[in-house]
């Protein structure tokens, strides 16, 4: 009997790497004390849809070449040639070239109304055994000690010991 592994699907593969970083990855978000999660992701939202109504996509394509690396060769008499190995292949990649000004445009309507950008890490082990988990649902006042906890939910927790 013969036995045929199947290759996981690179996809799949991707899609796990990009969970598994994300969930050690440190929370990001505008913050305002006081604040209620829910208005402030309303908030947000509506930032996003501001700053896309006054700075548009522009999605433009730009060609990258393939590159190359240089190798030595020899033959069995001992003469040595330099020969070239393909280590990227040609691509074209499609980007929004007004992306930084549109993001620049959602950070200074979110100021205009009160919040700032923070960036919590996430906490140790211990802490989060130690907290009972809750989503937050009002931004808390914070400290240097203050870090998140990720939630299975995909919500977050802020915790300041």
């Amino acid at each position: 009997m013969r036995y045929t592994a199947r290759m996981p699907n690179c996809r799949s593969l991707t899609l796990c790497a990009l969970v598994l970083l994300g969930a050690c990855a440190p929370l990001d978000i505008y913050y305002k004390e006081g604040a209620d999660v829910a208005q402030s992701e309303v908030n947000l939202t509506q930032c996003q849809i501001s700053a896309l109504a006054e700075v548009p996509r522009d999605i433009r394509t730009r060609y990258i070449p393939a590159q190359y690396a240089p190798y030595s060769a020899c033959t069995a008499g001992g003469h040595c040639f330099r020969r070239y190995r393909m280590i990227s292949p040609p691509r074209r990649e499609s980007y929004d070239a007004n992306a930084d000004l549109r993001d620049k445009r959602v950070g200074q309507c979110m100021a205009m109304a009160g919040y700032r950008p923070i960036s919590l890490p996430q906490c140790d082990a211990e802490t989060a055994r130690k907290t009972p988990l809750a989503a937050t649902r009002t931004l808390p006042a914070l400290t240097s000690k203050s870090c998140a906890i990720r939630l299975k939910s995909g919500n977050w927790q802020i915790v300041t010991p």
